[in-house]
């Protein structure tokens, strides 16, 4: 069990870091959109930039969620 707590701890440290490219990406898209996107612009940025956020939010949170879980539950 170790072990896969040890992996999964990992695997979510070394996801944080393309999820910043990745996000930033996604909040230039949504730019594009709002600057270019003609009437429909707003709305197709509004998704982007909030996905963006939230994928972000998820990602980096869920390493602080899992060490806090580790933390205080035992098996």
């Amino acid at each position: 069990m170790a072990g896969f707590i040890a992996s999964a701890t990992a695997f979510l440290e070394w996801l944080q870091m393309p999820s910043l490219i990745l996000a930033a990406i996604a909040i230039a898209i949504g730019a594009y959109f709002f600057m270019y996107g003609g009437d429909q612009g707003r709305s197709k940025a509004k998704f982007w930039w909030i996905g963006a956020v939230v994928g972000l939010l998820v990602i980096q949170g869920s390493l602080e969620l899992a060490t806090s879980v580790n933390t205080n539950i035992s098996f």
